[in-house]
């Protein structure tokens, strides 16, 4: 089965307002450079044909030049929502927002648009000026582009505030014609108000550059065939931003499993959400799960069985903290569970070899 096509079924198994004001901030979109440098914004890896690769137009029966016809983007595919999330509201505005301002056809590049594309979700004017400019990594101008979620997990939940973490897929047409495939992950931050949920910010991964000679456990790693890297988890381990006990960890649980990263480092909030203690994340000695076996976390269909013997299993290929959907045994200083990781597992390392 061909990588969108498996993408397109987890999508399915899933499935079963705003201002600038009020939003808490821990630094989450600060730039790390990590264990290999560079602060650039995320990389995208183009997977359309380069200008090298496109055909020399052809000629008509007269002499006359006809162009080859451009490869289509793909087409929008809205996140399906499943009503048993923890809270769905929050999830459904940060997704449908970022969709809209991912995606636009011939005509509608531009911070102008998106900005429109923003109040058509509710957004007031302010609020849509402020979260575009936050949103620039998905503003690469382009004249068409097309944006679809990869998943959709909770970063924080505390009190009326919520992180959600928004890893997505993003195709843009080039200046040559061809499509270039990219992506990024995105904290999104909202505050609960009278009408609902309200993004209030935006934080987009920035992964540093790729390291020019990355050792075998990232080689591995990016390469296997039973794990499947979002775009910025991608670049986030190819710039050595995952140290090498979590790397160990997923090659071990991948002979077993066959494992949906969601995060790996940049995109996710710097501290524990509503807290000072930096987050496992920021230290680089953790990632996280939406899907394992090809069956999403947050699925209630999804056997208990399948989870949480993946979780045991992390434990024993040496996470010394396992949070998922339920606790295991009596918890102790390993497994832990709360609102927040009802639909991932997180996994992290106390060391950083």
């Amino acid at each position: 089965m061909t990588e969108p096509a498996r993408r397109t079924l987890l999508l399915a198994a899933a499935a079963a307002g705003f201002g600038a004001a009020g939003c808490t901030s821990d630094g989450g979109d600060h730039t790390d450079r990590g264990l290999g440098g560079g602060g650039e914004p995320g990389a995208t890896a183009s997977a359309g044909a380069s200008s090298s690769d496109t055909p020399a137009p052809s000629r008509g029966p007269r002499g006359t030049p006809t162009i080859p016809p451009e490869p289509p983007l793909p087409a929008p595919s809205p996140w399906p929502l499943a009503r048993t999330e923890v809270e769905p509201r929050a999830k459904g505005a940060a997704v449908r927002l970022l969709e809209a301002l991912g995606t636009w056809p011939r005509g509608q590049q531009g911070p102008g648009p998106a900005r429109e594309r923003a109040r058509n979700r509710g957004v007031p004017p302010a609020g849509a000026a402020h979260l575009v400019a936050r949103a620039a990594p998905l503003l690469t101008p382009a004249p068409e582009a097309t944006v679809r979620v990869i998943a959709a997990q909770y970063g924080g939940l505390a009190g009326d505030h919520a992180s959600v973490l928004v890893p997505l897929r993003q195709w843009r047409r080039a200046a040559d014609g061809s499509v270039e495939d990219g992506g990024a992950t995105v904290d999104v931050r909202l505050t609960r108000a009278p009408s609902g949920w309200q993004v209030c910010d935006l934080h987009p991964s920035r992964p540093g550059r790729p390291l020019a000679r990355p050792g075998a456990l990232i080689r591995r790693t990016v390469t296997h065939d039973h794990i499947h890297l979002p775009p910025a988890a991608d670049a986030d381990i190819r710039a050595g931003h995952l140290h090498p006990a979590p790397l160990r960890a997923l090659l071990t649980l991948a002979e077993s499993y066959d494992i949906d990263v969601s995060v790996v480092h940049t995109g996710h909030p710097r501290n524990v959400f509503g807290t000072s203690r930096l987050s496992d994340h920021t230290r680089m000695r953790a990632f996280d799960v939406w899907a394992v076996n090809g069956r999403p976390v947050s699925d209630p269909t999804t056997p208990h069985a399948l989870i949480d013997g993946f979780m045991r299993a992390a434990a024993r290929a040496g996470a010394y903290r396992v949070g998922g959907p339920r606790l295991l045994g009596r918890g102790g200083e390993v497994f832990f569970t709360d609102r927040a990781h009802r639909d991932h597992l997180h996994m992290a390392f106390d060391s950083d070899e």
